[in-house]
C-alpha cells in the first residue's frame, strides 16, 4: 500500500480538531450540568449524587450524560418537574 504524507497528515490533523472539539462539548456541558444541579440542590436535592458528581459524570460521558440528567431533572419522568416554581420574597420593613 502507497500512503501519501500529506493524506495522512491531514487525516491526522482532522482527527486532532475533532478529539479537541470533542473535549471541549464535554466541558461545556459539565459546567451547564453543574450550575443547574447546584440551582436546583438549593431548592430540591438532585437525584443519586450531588452536583459535583454530576459535573465529573458529564465531563466523562459527555451529551449523554447530560441528556440523562435532563431527563432525570427536568422532563415528565421527575413528578416534580411538573409543580410550580415558587420564589420566596422577603420584605424588610
Amino acid at each position: 500500500m502507497n500512503f501519501d504524507l500529506i493524506d495522512f497528515t491531514i487525516l491526522s490533523s482532522l482527527s486532532i480538531l475533532v478529539g479537541i472539539l470533542t473535549v471541549l462539548v464535554h466541558i461545556i456541558f459539565a459546567f451547564a450540568v453543574y450550575r443547574d444541579a447546584d440551582r436546583l440542590s438549593i431548592r430540591h436535592s438532585t437525584i443519586f449524587v450531588s452536583p459535583p458528581m454530576w459535573f465529573l459524570a458529564t465531563l466523562v460521558g459527555g451529551v449523554l450524560t447530560a441528556g440523562i440528567y435532563w431527563a432525570m431533572h427536568h422532563s415528565r419522568l421527575n413528578r416534580t418537574a411538573d409543580e410550580p416554581q415558587v420564589e420566596i420574597e422577603e420584605h424588610s420593613q
